[in-house]
């Protein structure tokens, strides 16, 4: 088991840019694919596994190099080749962005 990683419930990610009309379609794919380990971006805690939503923002501009043979596969993170697309991912990011846009506090 990796080390007990801190909940981070601090700074919401920010400065990715997204376009708002992926953010369903991103809502979508995310549900899908991501939720169960990674919960609803900026509402659940995270802990071993990471909380998108409050993750550095260059890891999320950066998400196709994660998410498709990433270096997170050797602590257990499934390889998306062939299941997502570049715009299926463009899509997740506006979801991840657009969710911690929508919570942050005004």
């Amino acid at each position: 088991m990796p080390d007990f990683v801190q909940y981070r419930m601090s700074k919401l990610v920010q400065g990715v840019k997204y376009d708002p009309a992926k953010v369903q379609a991103g809502t979508m794919l995310y549900v899908s694919n991501c939720v169960f380990c990674h919960g609803v971006p900026g509402v659940d805690r995270g802990g071993n596994i990471p909380n998108l939503g409050y993750m550095d923002s260059a890891y999320i501009e950066n998400l196709d190099k994660f998410i498709l043979k990433g270096p997170a596969m050797a602590r257990g993170m499934p390889d998306f080749t062939g299941k997502l697309s570049g715009e299926d991912i463009e899509s997740i990011k506006a979801f991840i962005q657009g969710t911690a846009d929508a919570i942050r506090p005004k």
